[in-house]
């Protein structure tokens, strides 16, 4: 019988996934514990919602320390040589695909609506992770349905993957770029201090503010300014892009010389996504409010496209890697990045539109209306087209449509691990 050689990074998985089970459990417990304990030593506050988000939180922990627990098993099962079942997704129903949609939704309509009602808020935990991993689950038949996702081992490794090293890698680096910009402010307040004044006054109003609209009354001068604007297109439609889209590829580029055809790397980098955006959603909708389904409906779209787009990135790498085809590669870089700054564009204008709309209150805002209408119009075809390129994709790999020009036969042929 011929023994399988291991793997440095399969036992690198396995002591990561395993501490990162525990540890996120662990928190979940402690998270649970400090709830339970409150009325005994008095450290509940005067409202009901604090409890209520510790307990969320818990919840978000739990749900990331089982998401582990699988490639925790299976790299394993490597170490110890055991057989490991090939992953086989099968293709995605239009009713499934229906149901699946019907399910998110009615997930983020219910989280909101046992929320609202105080005897049942705990309810909507379950329905607040559903509306969360649904939209992923979605996307991620529809991009792997009826391909080659080789062995559980590979799947698991880079669901988890993509949550841990992603968002890791991206959080370090936009905190630094934080740090960068936040030195830049000093820096031109030194060279001109008559603005120290200004930038004063408006840290005052807020401080001093205590009700919303007097926070939104203080900052508005700000936040309508242009080039505010412009700064907060750059970082986010610029530079997050830039940094998000590699920080998911690592995952993929990590298996490059494992990849055997671009399918694979297709594949992979939508798993890798889908990780890296359960772990952003479930972390950024996690402070429920009066628009909690609204978030947590966007969260999902959120997610939905960063799958997508780390697929295409996955798909140029492993034509990269099998074809030598570096065309292909900057350019799936380019069309991940183009999808990704599209989308944070299209937000930042809707904020920054909602803004003007609502510090102009005794008149109407034109621009504030167009920069809200056109936004949303963007973001509304940029979700309409998510599952119908994330389809279209999978059947230009399985060969079931014509391949565009740029795209060689080579690469409609699957490999298995």
């Amino acid at each position: 019988m011929q023994t399988r050689s291991r793997d440095w990074r399969t036992i690198v998985l396995a002591i990561v996934n395993i501490f990162g089970a525990v540890t996120t459990l662990g928190a979940a417990a402690l998270a649970v514990i400090y709830n339970a304990l409150q009325p005994a030593f008095q450290l509940s506050t005067s409202s009901d919602t604090a409890p209520f988000e510790v307990n969320l939180l818990a919840s978000t922990l739990a749900l990331v320390s089982v998401l582990f627990i699988p490639a925790a098993y299976y790299n394993i099962r490597e170490i110890l040589q055991k057989d490991i079942p090939a992953a086989s997704p099968k293709p995605l129903f239009v009713w499934q695909g229906v149901l699946l949609v019907a399910a998110w939704i009615a997930s983020a309509v219910l989280a909101q609506f046992f929320f609202n009602t105080e005897n049942v808020k705990w309810l909507s935990l379950p329905f607040y992770l559903l509306s969360i991993v649904l939209p992923a689950y979605f996307l991620l038949r529809l991009a792997t349905g009826g391909l080659s996702a080789g062995s559980r081992l590979r799947v698991w490794s880079l669901l988890s993957t993509g949550m841990m090293l992603g968002t890791s890698f991206a959080v370090v680096i936009e905190i630094g770029l934080v740090i960068l910009g936040l030195a830049g402010v000093g820096v031109y307040l030194f060279i001109h201090p008559e603005q120290v004044m200004a930038f004063q006054q408006i840290a005052d109003k807020l401080i001093n503010a205590s009700t919303l609209d007097d926070m939104m009354a203080a900052a508005g001068p700000l936040l309508s300014s242009p080039l505010t604007i412009l700064v907060a297109l750059l970082f986010f439609s610029g530079f997050t892009p830039l940094i998000e889209e590699t920080a998911k590829s690592l995952t993929v580029w990590l298996m490059f010389n494992r990849l055997d055809s671009p399918v694979q790397g297709f594949v992979a980098g939508a798993i890798s996504g889908a990780g890296f955006g359960l772990f952003e959603s479930l972390l950024a909708s996690a402070t429920p409010d009066a628009s909690w389904s609204a978030t947590l409906l966007v969260r999902g779209m959120s997610t939905m496209m960063h799958i997508l787009a780390a697929s295409l990135t996955g798909w140029g790498i492993a034509s990269y890697r099998t074809n030598k085809n570096l065309f292909r590669l900057i350019g799936m870089y380019v069309l991940a990045m183009t999808l990704h700054g599209l989308w944070n564009a299209s937000v930042v204008i809707i904020f920054f539109g909602g803004m003007r709309v609502t510090t102009n209150s005794n008149s109407l805002d034109p621009l504030g209306l167009i920069m809200v209408s056109f936004s949303a119009l963007t973001l509304i075809l940029l979700c309409l087209a998510l599952p119908v390129s994330m389809g279209i994709f999978n059947r230009i790999l399985k060969g079931k449509v014509p391949l565009p020009p740029l795209i060689t036969n080579t690469e409609n042929q699957e490999g298995v691990k």
